[in-house]
């Protein structure tokens, strides 16, 4: 249909050329963001790796705490434990 507007073969030629053209352009701009889209992944795979291995530290560190914890307080409940030799006599 767009066809029987252009008049003659040279405006034709122009249009195919001008639609060529931005097609063209338009999978250039596809191509770069799929580029910057894979960068991104690969960026944010490795902040996700960073993020993981921080986390597993800080869960290893809070374990720990925990650990040295409460053996001091078996330590200390043990401490204020009366001797059972005083309750014999």
């Amino acid at each position: 249909m767009a066809m029987t507007i252009l008049k003659n073969g040279r405006t034709r030629l122009a249009f195919r050329f001008g639609r060529a053209s931005a097609l063209r352009s338009t999978n250039d701009i596809v191509d770069q963001l799929q580029a910057q889209i894979h960068q991104l992944q690969a960026r944010l795979k490795t902040e996700r790796e960073h993020h993981e291995k921080e986390i597993a530290a800080l869960t290893r560190e809070l374990l720990q705490t925990k650990y040295e914890l409460a053996k001091r307080d078996m330590v200390d409940a043990f401490a204020n434990t009366p001797s059972p030799s005083a309750r014999l006599h």
